[in-house]
């Protein structure tokens, strides 16, 4: 058998073995340790947000950094 297909199997073998340690741990330390906080600017700085408008809404989306990913979509009709 080959160094890579050998390799690739203990991969696997320590990958398997590792998702059956997590199962044992309880549920509420598995969503405990699950989750990383990242702070998200302007959608972490206010408690909750309410917009009259649609206007309002997309104005207050383009203040965000756009990998957030709350930047409008770009229009492919626009240059026609």
């Amino acid at each position: 058998m080959s160094k890579a297909r050998t390799k690739r199997d203990d991969w696997r073998k320590q990958w398997r073995e590792q998702c059956r340690r997590q199962l044992e741990r309880p549920t509420l330390n598995r969503i405990n340790y699950g989750f990383a906080y990242v702070y998200k600017p302007v959608l972490d700085d206010g408690p909750s947000r309410a917009f009259n408008t649609m206007a309002e809404y997309r104005q207050w989306c383009r203040k965000l950094p756009r990998y957030l990913g709350y930047w409008p979509a770009p229009n492919p009709h626009a240059g026609k």
